[in-house]
């Protein structure tokens, strides 16, 4: 008489849990974007997952749990989880509380997988996430402004015709050495007179 899920030699034929990650799940940008601590968490959420028709939406995982895992802050653990939200892997379904009436860590669902909770497929959100083009090109006409006296040796004055209203102007490069009327040289310190 064989049970189900054993074999004929008494072994069993489920396999052990697990936490599967596939090639096109680690190649998706926003897996790449993640750092360390983040891929960290989403594991430790997935290894609570229990498969199809389990609990995915009722998976509990807490920002201190995130922290005692990580050996690291709440609030560090906290913008981690935040990143996981924003990149679209994971989806809060029920917030945590710690009131003296109610204690219970938030729940989460895994868009990689068919919720649990509600009739949702799978949105695998993370999947069409892109990262934010920054403009790393300098404007071609950015001006410093100039809060005070040019400079002591030469230059030109505040320019009140300057656009926007503020302050402008040019400073020429003072000389090295400037005559006296007594017939020396003076120069930065450590010149030579007479030079």
């Amino acid at each position: 008489m064989s049970r189900s899920g054993v074999n004929r030699t008494g072994r069993s034929t489920k396999e052990p849990r697990h936490v599967r990650l596939y090639h096109w799940f680690l190649e998706t940008e926003a897996w790449k974007s993640l750092t360390g601590n983040q891929r960290a968490i989403y594991i430790n959420i997935a290894a609570r997952y229990r498969g199809p028709g389990s609990n995915n939406g009722r998976i509990p995982y807490s920002v201190r749990e995130a922290a005692e895992d990580l050996h690291i802050g709440k609030s560090t653990a906290g913008r981690d989880l935040a990143v996981l939200q924003e990149r679209g892997f994971l989806r809060v379904t029920t917030k945590g509380a710690f009131s003296w009436k109610h204690r219970h860590a938030t729940e989460w669902q895994l868009t990689e997988f068919p919720s649990d909770v509600s009739d949702e497929i799978s949105t695998k959100e993370f999947a069409r996430w892109k990262p934010e083009i920054q403009n790393t090109v300098p404007s071609q006409h950015s001006t410093v402004p100039v809060a005070g006296p040019i400079s002591t040796f030469s230059g030109t004055g505040l320019s009140k015709n300057a656009p926007d209203s503020s302050r402008s102007g040019t400073v020429s490069r003072p000389s090295t050495v400037q005559r006296c009327h007594d017939g020396y040289t003076s120069s930065l310190p450590g010149a030579k007179r007479g030079e």
